[in-house]
C-alpha cells in the first residue's frame, strides 16, 4: 500500500525508507520507492531553481513550478487524495 511522506521544516524525512540520491544544503533528490535501482520516479528540488522535477529517463519527466508543487503538497497534506489511496 502507499506510504505517506511528510517533510518537516528542517528537511528531515519521516519515511526513512526512501533513498536520498543527492542532498546538499540547497538541493535534494529522492527516489520514491527506496531501492534506487528501479524505474520509480524521483523528486529533484533545489533552492536555486524555479522548478521541481518529478520522474526519470525511463518514465519521463513532469516539471512543476514551485508554486504548483506547493499547491499540490498542501492538498496532499490536507488529505484531498486520501480516499483514493485507501484499501
Amino acid at each position: 500500500m502507499y506510504k505517506r511522506i511528510y517533510y518537516l521544516k528542517k528537511n528531515i524525512m519521516i519515511n526513512k525508507n526512501l533513498l536520498i540520491n543527492h542532498r546538499t544544503e540547497n538541493h535534494m533528490e529522492i527516489t520514491m520507492c527506496g531501492k534506487g535501482s528501479c524505474k520509480c520516479p524521483s523528486i529533484d528540488i533545489d533552492l536555486n531553481r524555479d522548478n521541481v522535477v518529478i520522474g526519470g529517463k525511463e518514465e519521463g519527466y513532469t516539471i512543476f513550478t514551485k508554486e504548483q508543487f506547493t499547491l499540490f503538497m498542501d492538498e496532499v497534506k490536507g488529505g484531498t487524495f486520501d480516499k483514493y489511496l485507501k484499501d
